[in-house]
């Protein structure tokens, strides 16, 4: 996909495109306009989501002068004074956005903290700012007023801020049934970073000295993939007694975050503190505040969580917020003296923590269809197999009994005045019934346990029977298309793989179901692997590929979607689980083969079935 910039970049409106120059090309201008006698205007600002506030108070500034420059600040100078999390639209969006207002003649980018240095460089007619401002509280005036230049303020349009607009969106998105939307409420580790997860360097502040503690990484990753969010919480008071800089800690981190990536490891959130003890701030540990705030944030269940480091503060921290608090002996192994606080749990590294908590066998989901346990000698996947099969047998017996009493009341009634109105209603009963069969079906067929029975299955048979099914059963119009030049037999257990390729559909479905059209193709090949899918040895394979041109999944969260309970819908009914992609990988690996996805954002996703070649 094209990316954003380069869409508009590449437009034909020139006009446009130079509107956004350098500082030192503003500079000149300034000098070439005031030669020409028209008043220049300087303002400047984050405009983050532009509301219609910015373009009230840009529309009155241009009113004002003949020519209005508008300078924004980079992403690193709002970093550094607004929030770590900000800004929200990256510097070249923001300034794309401001050119295109008809009240904005020129935008140039900036990284200064304040606008000191670009009024002694442009020396505008007019230095305008917003009514949140006073003219003596700028730090610039004395200097707009040496060269003979104005100050003005125009009032700011009441009920409009970026602040507002993301408090509202957080209010939103914590509105479905009380719960965060993005998240299901999960356990998480937290777990410090320096002594912890890698080496400990006293105030560290060069990336290039970041190491990890052999073994760190695989050990979070594992419990990552049991259903816990990892969740980062380090003190560095190194910034506030001025040892380095959060620029200085944000590359540590992100250095650190390369080396977890490549180890296979997703960290859901990094937390800091960056006062030094004399600040008597609350989230440093062992304040609970950082712990508080990921559990609000992330919908974090707090009493089935964890806190581990290697100091006593980091332990204390997680009793105090209700946590289990594990020492680990590496880096400073508990000798800081800090707190006197007996751990519940004392290990030699995160490996040996990972294994005594995945072997406690921690629930490690809750939803509205019940608890999923985590048993010690089971993996995710195959614990809720065993949970969906025992419900889908049970509920298949109850939707039985359902159907049975429908023929009976049918029988009943047929010689009485409201047969006919009793015949609507039981026709609405049974489709309902039989909807709920589908589904029952469904929850088996995805993770079943105990061994699987293969048969020798045509590919493109199996695929065509849920191509009819989906015909049958979405209310939504759908286009299939199947590329087959040659059917191929695969040797599977049919209803599983059927259900597999049936729940992979409804997924694409619900990735397409804002577009007026909607298309799936199916491809069926076989194909060379050589070490493009990292899971498979090297050989000949069966290759189903589903396509569809929905909204596609970020590239960030292309890993997590593999991970049990990985959704973005929620935890409501009729949500999801987020265990598709999970449980498809699982039935692949059970078969002899694996699974691959292909995804862009906003151009669509395809999904490649992998089976090994039939012997017959």
């Amino acid at each position: 996909m094209v990316p954003f910039e380069d869409r508009v970049m590449s437009s034909s409106d020139k006009k446009f495109r130079r509107k956004i120059i350098t500082r030192d090309e503003a500079q000149a201008l300034t000098v070439k306009f005031r030669a020409e006698g028209k008043r220049v205007g300087y303002t400047s600002g984050t405009f983050d989501l532009l509301h219609p506030g910015h373009v009230a108070y840009l529309a009155e500034a241009k009113d004002k002068v003949d020519i209005l420059i508008v300078g924004v600040n980079s992403d690193e100078s709002v970093k550094s004074y607004k929030d770590p999390t900000r800004p929200i639209v990256t510097e070249r969006a923001r300034a794309e956005v401001l050119a295109a207002l008809s009240s904005v003649d020129y935008v140039f980018i900036f990284s200064d903290t304040n606008n000191n240095r670009n009024i002694e460089l442009l020396k505008p007619d007019y230095y305008i700012k917003a009514g949140d401002y006073s003219s003596s509280t700028l730090s610039s005036k004395p200097i707009v007023e040496s060269y003979g230049g104005k100050v003005e303020i125009i009032p700011f349009e009441e009920g409009f801020s970026t602040t507002a607009i993301l408090k509202k969106i957080e209010t939103l998105a914590k509105s479905v049934e009380g719960q965060d939307i993005r998240y299901e409420k999960r356990p998480a580790v937290f777990v410090d970073r320096d002594g912890t997860m890698i080496d400990h360097v006293e105030y560290l502040s060069e990336s290039n000295k970041v190491r990890e503690i052999p073994g760190s990484f695989a050990a979070l990753k594992r419990l990552k993939e049991h259903g816990y969010r990892i969740v980062v919480v380090t003190n560095q008071p190194g910034i506030g007694l001025g040892y380095f800089s959060r620029e200085d800690l944000f590359e540590v981190n992100r250095e650190m975050l390369k080396q977890a990536t490549k180890a296979g490891l997703a960290i859901d959130r990094i937390y800091f503190c960056p006062h030094s003890k004399a600040d008597g701030c609350t989230c440093r540990k062992p304040g609970t505040y950082l712990l508080k705030r990921a559990e609000k944030e992330l919908n974090v269940d707090i009493s089935r969580s964890y806190m581990i480091g290697d100091m006593t503060s980091d332990v204390m921290t997680g009793k105090n917020a209700g946590c289990t608090g594990v020492l680990v002996k590496t880096g400073r192994g508990g000798d800081d003296g800090i707190c006197d606080v007996i751990p519940d749990m004392i290990v030699d590294s995160l490996a040996q923590a990972s294994d005594r908590i995945i072997a406690k066998g921690e629930i490690v989901a809750e939803t509205s269809r019940g608890i999923f346990v985590q048993s010690p000698e089971d993996g995710v996947v195959q614990a809720i197999g065993r949970f969906g099969g025992d419900v889908g047998h049970d509920y298949n017996n109850i939707l039985g009994s359902i159907l049975a009493c429908s023929d009976l009341i049918r029988q009943r009634s047929a010689d009485t005045p409201a047969a006919a109105e009793i015949e609507d209603i039981l026709t609405i009963l049974e489709k309902a019934t039989n909807s709920g069969i589908s589904l029952s079906n469904r929850i088996r067929g995805l993770a079943r346990p105990g061994e699987i029975k293969k048969t020798s299955v045509s590919l493109l048979g199996c695929v065509t029977s849920v191509v009819e099914l989906l015909k049958h059963t979405r209310k939504q119009p759908c286009h299939f298309e199947i590329i087959c030049p040659e059917d191929e037999t695969v040797e599977v257990a049919d209803f599983t793989i059927s259900q597999t390729i049936l729940q992979l559909c409804e997924n694409s479905l619900d990735a397409m179901k804002h577009l007026p059209e909607r298309f799936i193709v199916f491809g069926i090949s076989k194909e060379k692997v050589d070490g493009a899918v990292p899971e498979l040895s090297q050989g000949s394979y069966v290759v189903l590929s589903i396509s569809d041109h929905g909204k596609g999944i970020a590239t960030s969260r292309q890993e997590e979607v593999f991970q049990p309970f990985s959704s973005h819908k929620g935890r409501t009914i009729g949500k999801g689980l987020g265990l598709s992609m999970a449980s498809a990988s699982t039935v692949m690996k059970q078969h002899g083969g694996g699974l691959a996805l292909a995804s862009t954002p906003s151009v669509g996703t395809t999904i490649r079935l992998y089976f090994p070649i039939s012997a017959n």
